[in-house]
């Protein structure tokens, strides 16, 4: 009855509020206040208008603001306050307060985008993506609390979504207050802590017991109202007990978020958000290799290795991945000899210097290959049956959150992800230099008959020049390495479509060797292909 009594008496559309911000239409009643959707004729941007009654509010924060005719009787001065206060891209920011006859506006900017609750009844997110929202989530309220200020109403009503489902933004911040704060007169049961409940002493740990609650809502559907006992004890069933195959780690973390006693949660938001991390680095990556002869030649001098592990030590997940492929010159033995030593001496000096303190490994890459380079270069020398080989070489490691390229040559490396595909690595090629230049068009690449020269290798002198990159990788992720055998018959996009419509990325790799080789498969065909498991 209050709501409607109070949406009855809204302002009009097309009321003007301190001559700029024009309302267009009542939206609802949230937090307490009115909200209007608005128009700033000064940017022409649009906002959000809310509207309260002017009664001043015992003040929470010891926040000041200054600007013209604010007084800290404002029942918006809080808000404005600490939205003023803290400024990070995924919290909504303030634009303006000021008063309007008897009531007191505040406008913050309008976040495109569907509020939390959607995704509870309309569109449940994957496992991966609500682990990402929960680490933006983390990150926003460390900035909150980092300046000892805590939230006191997280529910998913003001938490916005964007419309790709890549970003979170933070809303809802009348009860926000600067610790010590007492408890809210009348919080939420479905979301606040325990403590909250009860009158307790309160701090930031209250934030990330509500924080579980959504998260376990979005992965569970589970009401949170139901979990309130008789006894007046709360119970979150498992999240295993809903999703069997969810990571353990992750039903841990939620299982920690909600325990009743604040001492028993994380200490922070910032331990939170390293336990989600942990789980991303604990994520196995799955590895597919097919190197082929092709339909022409009658040897295969390409060469592939592998080296994958992830371990667990102490507390820490480790993971980690060598891949590397590899293009031999100079007929068939000269070529294989080039290739197998290529791969073999880099592999040893990466794999070597993982465990010395202090790697780095851009810099590991680098000497590794050039390392390569001096075995293929004396090699060639002793043997004249060997004279002129030579090899590419294109080197990813997997270490950690991103992946370190090393590369010689015209093979290639790709980072792929749902969206796009990047190639990383420069063709040490004349085509390649055309291209870049601009003097001649992907077609005519294809079909140029100096298009298997290249300019760098590994053997040809003493000493080489090594292309060093860095990209970061996230879950879902690919890395594909091949040699020129794929690439000359198989375009990028071809290459991104094939890769993202196999969940198995050994199939991915049979199917571009196939293609390859269909097409003419001229020259030997490597390809190496490892995606990064998503969180499920």
């Amino acid at each position: 009855m209050e709501e409607t009594l109070q949406s009855a008496d809204a302002l009009p559309a097309d009321t003007l509020l301190a001559n700029r911000y024009r309302i267009e239409r009542f939206l609802e009643i949230k937090g307490g206040a009115r909200l209007y959707r608005a128009v700033d004729e000064v940017t022409s941007l649009n906002v959000i208008a809310m509207e309260r009654l002017r009664k001043p509010l015992p003040r929470v924060t010891t926040l000041t603001v200054e600007k013209e005719g604010l007084t800290p009787d404002s029942p918006w001065y809080d808000y404005f306050a600490v939205l003023r206060s803290v400024t990070y891209p995924t919290l909504v920011k303030a634009v303006d307060i000021f008063d309007h006859g008897e009531t007191s506006f505040l406008v913050i900017e309008q976040l495109e985008g569907r509020d939390m609750g959607y995704f509870l009844t309309q569109q449940r997110p994957t496992v991966q993506t609500a682990c990402d929202w929960m680490i933006q989530l983390c990150q926003t309220l460390h900035q909150l609390h980092r300046r000892h200020i805590v939230h006191l109403d997280l529910k998913p009503r003001y938490i916005v979504v964007s419309y790709d489902l890549q970003r979170v933004r933070l809303t809802g911040l009348h009860r926000a207050g600067e610790l010590p704060v007492e408890a809210p007169n009348d919080p939420d049961e479905s979301y606040a802590a325990p403590e909250v409940l009860s009158g307790g002493r309160i701090d930031e740990r209250a934030d990330i017991y509500s924080l579980g609650v959504i998260w376990h809502q979005l992965l569970t559907s589970f009401d949170p109202t139901k979990s309130v006992h008789a006894s007046r004890r709360r119970h979150f069933p498992d999240v295993s007990y809903f999703l069997p195959a969810v990571h353990p780690a992750i039903n841990r973390i939620i299982k920690t978020m909600l325990e009743p006693n604040p001492v028993d949660r994380f200490g922070s938001v910032e331990e939170v958000k390293r336990a989600i991390l942990d789980v991303y680095g604990a994520l196995v990556h799955q590895v597919a290799y097919v190197s082929d002869v092709g339909q022409l030649r009658e040897h295969n001098e390409d060469a592939y290795l592998t080296v994958d592990q992830s371990t667990h030590q102490i507390g820490v997940a480790d993971r980690w991945g060598l891949f590397i492929a590899a293009d031999g010159m100079g007929g068939a033995a000269a070529g294989e000899q080039a290739s197998s030593l290529a791969t073999r001496d880099m592999a040893a000096h990466v794999l070597q210097g993982l465990s010395k303190e202090g790697m780095e490994p851009t810099a590991l890459l680098e000497t590794g290959i050039k390392i390569a380079n001096s075995a293929i270069f004396a090699a060639a020398k002793r043997n004249p049956q060997w004279s002129g080989m030579g090899t590419t070489i294109t080197a990813a490691l997997l270490w950690g959150d991103n992946v370190f390229f090393g590369h010689v040559g015209d093979s290639r490396g790709y980072l792929i992800t749902a969206s796009t595909i990047e190639k990383v690595t420069r063709d040490h090629s004349l085509v390649g230099r055309l291209l870049e230049m601009g003097q001649i068009t992907q077609e005519e690449a294809s079909v140029h008959p100096q298009r298997n020269l290249i300019y760098r290798s590994l053997g040809a002198y003493p000493t080489v020049e090594v292309d060093c990159y860095v990209r970061a990788i996230n879950p879902n992720d690919r890395i594909l390495l091949c040699s020129d055998g794929l690439t000359e018959h198989v375009a990028d996009d071809e290459i991104h479509r094939i890769v993202m419509a196999q969940s198995d990325p050994r199939l991915a790799v049979r199917h571009l060797v196939n293609l390859a080789n269909q097409r003419g498969g001229e020259d030997n065909i490597t390809v190496v292909l490892f995606q990064i498991e998503e969180v499920r």
